[in-house]
Parts: structure tokens; C-alpha cells; sequence
């Protein structure tokens, strides 16, 4: 699939312009190429086209939105999470949950098959996840900045139906 050119000099104001360079180095895009100072990026797909509104009204709120001091979600948490969810897309799973942190973050949220799972984008490649198991009343909370390969676990776990199963998982 063919991506946009995009001009790296540019400021974008929401997660999806035309304008927008990822967050990720041009060296893990794949089938990405270089042109002095563009690069071209693949379109985005799955989740992150189901939620590109959402991602727009999350770094489009008002100051205040909380009722208090809340900020609108930043534009770096926003584009970090939107390449994230890209690359963590899995076709057998539901879109998640975008929810704005009152301090310019973002988090993702999905609550399927007895799991709760929580990712606090808290900055480009500051990440926290927690994970709860309705089922086995157990807890995991991990710090993640480069390798999110447990958090693609996590995400393929809920593909399983554990609907039937019972706390000792038969």
C-alpha cells in the first residue's frame, strides 16, 4: 500500500493531517523510504482508522475539559499511541478505548474476555500497562519503553474465549 509524502518541517496541530511524520525511527517503518527531508509513511490501518476521530477530539479538547485543569491529550502521546496501535493491530480483536488523561495524556483500554487491560502512554517511549485477570484475580503492571512484546501478548490473549472457563482456567 502506498503512504502519503510528508514534509518533515511542518507543525501539526491533530494526529491526522497530512503533514504528520511518526514518532517511531524511519528505520522500523516498514516499507517506509527517505527523500531528503520527507519520508514516506505507510496509511495508517485497523484500529487506528476506527479511531482517528477519537484522536482528534482527544488532542482538540479544551483546557478545562475536566472540569478543572484538565489539558487536551498531546500531540506526541496521541501520534506515539496511534503508531503503536498500528503496530500492535490484531484483526480478531475489538478496536479499544481511547480515555484523555487531565494531564495531556492518553490511555487505551480494552475490557474483553474477562481481561482488563490498561496502557498509559505517558510519553513517546514512556509507556506503563497493567493488566488485571477477572478469572485468576491476578495483577501484572509493566513498564515499557522500546519492547512491546508482552503487551502484544497481552492483546492476543483476548482473542481466546474464556467466557466458559472457570477461576482455575478449565
Amino acid at each position: 500500500m502506498l503512504g502519503k509524502r510528508l514534509n518533515s518541517k511542518h507543525q501539526a496541530s491533530t494526529v491526522y493531517q497530512d503533514n504528520v511524520v511518526p514518532l517511531f525511527p524511519p528505520q522500523s517503518l516498514s516499507g517506509s523510504l527517505l527523500y531528503d527531508d520527507q519520508i514516506l509513511v505507510p496509511e495508517p490501518v485497523g484500529w487506528v482508522v476506527q479511531l482517528a476521530d477519537r484522536f482528534d477530539e482527544l488532542t482538540s479538547l479544551r483546557r478545562g475539559w475536566d472540569g478543572y485543569a484538565g489539558i487536551p491529550v498531546s500531540f506526541s502521546c496521541a501520534q506515539f499511541a496511534a503508531n503503536l496501535l498500528d503496530r500492535l493491530f490484531d484483526a480478531e480483536v475489538g478496536a479499544p478505548q481511547l480515555v484523555p488523561g487531565s494531564d495531556g495524556t492518553i490511555q487505551i483500554e480494552w475490557h474483553e474476555n474477562n481481561f482488563d487491560i490498561e496502557v498509559d502512554i505517558l510519553a513517546p517511549y514512556h509507556v506503563v500497562a497493567f493488566r488485571y485477570d477477572l478469572l485468576a484475580d491476578q495483577e501484572i503492571e509493566i513498564e515499557l519503553d522500546t519492547d512491546f512484546t508482552a503487551l502484544a501478548g497481552w492483546i492476543s490473549e483476548l482473542k481466546v474465549d474464556r467466557s466458559e472457563m472457570n477461576c482455575s482456567g478449565v
